[in-house]
């Protein structure tokens, strides 16, 4: 009865995460509103949305029609949640705005808010994940390290903007936890259906393909490698056919998308000038050493924001002598990703509290966070809660960041009070609030099991 209140009780704190995220109205900007711009064209049967610009950039123009210059994922995972406000009358109506495209119409942030609970939803189902999938690697660690993940890296900002990195992010991890379960039951559905949640990230998150190949060669090094090579291939392809279909239907070929012809400058046509992501291939060129650097230890640096990430890397030491294969398969994805973002031609991603590109590596430096955690308990408790002070003021405060200040203002946003996000709730100190309680008493929840399983403890037929 002890482990099964114990678990009622993390889920419940994780649970509590998720509704503090949900609280927070997002910020009604460029990315999120091309997102949204989607899902109303979608609803009326078209990927074009010159129906509904609703933003003032991140569109491309192609052949003589606007198109939302993101991966279409997002926008077709929130058509249900649209579909049954619209049902209920109950979608705020937009407003006309002297941005962007000529006659453009801006949405507001509980318009956004609606479609979020989709990242919101995923959001939570990857905390879950973290927590079982932690679990079989360093046993009771699962809810400390989903509640740090959840609270203390830019999972908890994105949660509450409508980006798609949270869904790609939940997408990726869920398919590398079928394949840790697999390790110790070898399933022919398990590999295909990592390969087929893999190719699914990809159509919410074209990057997130690093990932998936990545994952790809971790299936192969368990046996038997030729049919893993084969079934997880075989799911990735179906899994990436919505893309592909959507490629086509859009753009008149399946290997065509809107990136090659995004809007660079507005001007007074709405796409005076393409080329966005003209520089090298769709924006990457080479590494930059000085990229990298300011990804980690400028003032919206991982390192720096949220120390807990330096200390999950500093985990891959114990962790290899546990799980070498997985801690292998952690280092390259953090190598791979942080050469991919340091090769991008906007490393941040623009007014972002974080090196957003990131993201979806974050859950899987739950892994030797979790090792971390056990060989380094203070330390990790003490960078998680520096992690989350700052990532719970980003959130409150509106997570984007006018780069031209240099350093967030979040905290002096806080104090005035008067340049909060606010909450579906209200704002001030009620989105304050409506924040802060459920947040607190998830951390609390957790904390009242303090005990960590040593390593040492472990089951000889669990997994490695």
């Amino acid at each position: 009865m002890a482990g099964v209140s114990r678990s009622l009780r993390e889920i419940v704190a994780l649970t509590l995460v998720a509704v503090a995220a949900a609280t927070q109205l997002p910020t009604a900007a460029w990315n999120a509103g091309a997102h949204y711009a989607l899902v109303r064209s979608l609803a009326d049967g078209t990927p074009r949305i010159d129906g509904h610009l609703n933003q003032s950039g991140d569109i491309a123009y192609v052949d003589g029609h606007f198109y939302a210059a993101k991966s279409p994922g997002l926008a077709f995972l929130s058509l249900p949640a649209y579909a049954a406000f619209v049902a209920a009358d109950a979608v705020p109506a937009t407003y006309v705005t002297g941005q962007g495209p000529p006659g453009a119409r801006q949405v507001g942030e509980r318009a956004i808010w609606q479609v979020n609970l989709v990242v919101v939803a995923a959001f939570l189902v990857l905390l879950l994940l973290v927590r079982a999938t932690v679990d079989r690697l360093a046993p009771r660690s699962g809810a400390p390290v989903a509640l740090m993940l959840g609270l203390g890296t830019m999972l908890l900002p994105f949660a509450t903007s409508y980006f798609s990195h949270v869904v790609s992010a939940a997408l990726a991890f869920a398919a590398f936890s079928l394949l840790l379960l697999n390790r110790g039951s070898p399933s022919v559905a398990r590999v295909a259906g990592a390969g087929f949640l893999a190719g699914l990230a990809v159509f919410s998150e074209l990057p997130v393909g690093l990932i998936g190949a990545a994952l790809g060669l971790y299936a192969v090094a368990e046996q038997p490698r030729a049919r893993n090579a084969v079934v997880y291939g075989a799911g990735a392809v179906v899994g990436t056919l919505p893309l592909l279909a959507y490629n086509a239907w859009a753009f008149g070929s399946p290997l065509r998308n809107g990136y090659s012809r995004a809007v660079q400058v507005l001007g007074e046509t709405g796409h005076d000038v393409i080329g966005a992501n003209d520089e090298g291939f769709f924006g990457l060129t080479y590494p930059r050493p000085s990229a990298l650097v300011d990804i980690m230890l400028s003032g919206r640096g991982l390192f720096v924001l949220t120390p807990i990430v330096a200390v999950a890397f500093l985990g891959l030491v114990p962790m290899w002598k546990r799980a070498s294969r997985e801690a292998l398969l952690v280092s390259g994805l953090a190598v791979a990703m942080l050469l991919y973002n340091s090769a991008y031609y906007l490393p941040f991603g623009g007014q972002s509290p974080g090196p957003r590109f990131l993201v979806p590596l974050l859950p899987f430096l739950g892994l030797p966070l979790a090792f971390a955690l056990v060989s380094w308990p203070r330390i990790t408790v003490a960078a998680a809660t520096v992690s989350a002070f700052w990532m719970t003021s980003a959130t409150i405060a509106g997570p984007l960041v006018d780069v031209k200040d240099g350093a967030p203002s979040w905290l002096s946003d806080i104090a005035r009070g008067s340049d909060l996000s606010g909450s579906i709730l209200g704002s001030g100190r009620i989105a304050i609030a409506a924040f802060a309680v459920p947040a607190v008493l998830a951390v609390a929840l957790v904390a009242v099991d303090r005990s960590v399983t040593a390593l040492g403890d472990r089951h000889p037929s669990e997994p490695y």
